[in-house]
């Protein structure tokens, strides 16, 4: 890399760390102005209000940076290629007959860092910090939230159901388990008990859910062929083991919400018998979606150069809105491609590709329009 490539590779990372300071402290003020009160309750001293703001907001950083980061490395792109050319300095380069695209080296190059930064935060802080994101304001953590009902689709279609779940001990409270008719049960069964618990497959221990203190006991007579291999009543009577691999996370938001979950748990869930079409289609779409983020970003900043860097305009202000609209209008398919696949519409892998295509042409077409 040459000095001129380091000075762009430098800019370019320190503009983005500048808006995206700006833009999390604007975030940080306009939410702590509407929500201080949830803050406030319960709070002691000032030292303690002040830390729980500090330490919500710490944690909602690494989301604001999955949400807001992509945006920012294109606008500083155009920023720092509208200061280039308000400043005069990509002259000297066309002039010794540098093409205008050799400036696409460093930029790409801090696109790729940044996006590097924007995968780690994905695949390992976000997940690591799951719970601490769901957790309410002024809350010291998200040890209980609503059940989110599931279908088994390993079990028949068996329904899973609560009233809430303990984060800390990975289990549920008021478990109501019904099995289905006649797959499993030859009459309707609805299993409820005090807490139910997920143990992971070990040896030669299928995964499933122990559910303790029944409020009924359970006639083994009652269940089929099928529902003797799946559902197990304990020898003290009050407790049953229940085959299943709807794991506990899949219960509350953080198994609805893919944001929260790495690309290896994705795939996990996409793999698992016990996830239903719709959810499959969710984290399909979700995981191709990762994979197509840093080659749209890419494709944007070859997108943004030629428009910024007009050979024939009437001032940078202009070729800056230009190019602000056409990267807007690609925003836009982008996310009308991905709504497309969220309704099933679209297949999720053409959903998530389709852009990466167009993007692509896009950019070839305005190739024509730098400056030499």
């Amino acid at each position: 890399m040459t000095t001129f490539d380091r000075y762009l590779l430098g800019r370019l990372l320190h503009t983005f760390v500048v808006f995206f300071v700006a833009a999390y402290g604007l975030y940080i003020v306009i939410d702590l102005f509407t929500n201080i009160d949830d803050f406030q309750h319960g709070t002691a001293s000032m030292g303690e209000l002040a830390l729980r703001i500090a330490e919500y907001y710490l944690f909602r950083c690494a989301d604001f940076f999955e949400m807001a980061g992509p945006i920012l490395i294109v606008i500083a792109v155009i920023a720092v290629l509208g200061l280039l050319q308000k400043n005069s300095e990509t002259y000297p380069i066309l002039a010794s007959g540098v093409p205008a695209f050799r400036l696409l080296k460093p930029l790409l190059i801090a696109a790729l860092v940044l996006n590097g930064g924007l995968i780690l935060n994905q695949e390992l802080i976000i997940p690591a910090i799951a719970v601490q994101l769901q957790t309410p304001r002024g809350a010291a953590t998200a040890q209980v939230q609503k059940v989110d009902p599931v279908y088994d689709y390993s079990n028949h279609l068996m329904y899973i159901h609560g009233e809430t779940v303990l984060i800390e001990t990975h289990s549920l409270s008021d478990a109501a388990f019904n099995l289905p008719v006649p797959q499993l049960a030859k009459e309707p069964v609805f299993l409820k008990a005090e807490t139910a618990v997920f143990l992971p497959s070990k040896e030669k221990r299928p995964s499933g859910w122990l559910l303790k203190n029944l409020t009924a006991v359970l006639d083994p007579e009652m269940l089929t062929e099928e529902g003797a291999r799946r559902v197990f009543p304990l020898e003290n009577g009050k407790d049953v083991f229940i085959v299943s691999e709807v794991s506990f996370d899949q219960l509350y938001n953080r198994g609805r919400n893919t944001k929260l979950l790495s690309s290896m748990q994705l795939i996990q869930r996409i793999r698992n018998p016990s996830t239903g079409i719709v959810p499959v289609r969710g984290q399909s779409l979700a995981l191709h979606g990762r994979i197509t983020r840093p080659i749209l970003c890419l494709l944007s900043i070859a997108m943004a150069l030629p428009m910024v860097m007009r050979k024939e305009s009437r001032s940078l202000i202009m070729n800056m809105a230009v190019c602000s609209a056409v990267l807007g209008a690609a925003y836009a398919v982008t996310q009308g491609c991905m709504a497309l696949g969220s309704a099933g519409i679209l297949r999720p892998d053409l959903a998530a590709w389709l852009p990466v295509i167009l993007n692509g042409i896009a950019s070839s077409w305005t190739a024509s329009y730098v400056q030499t």
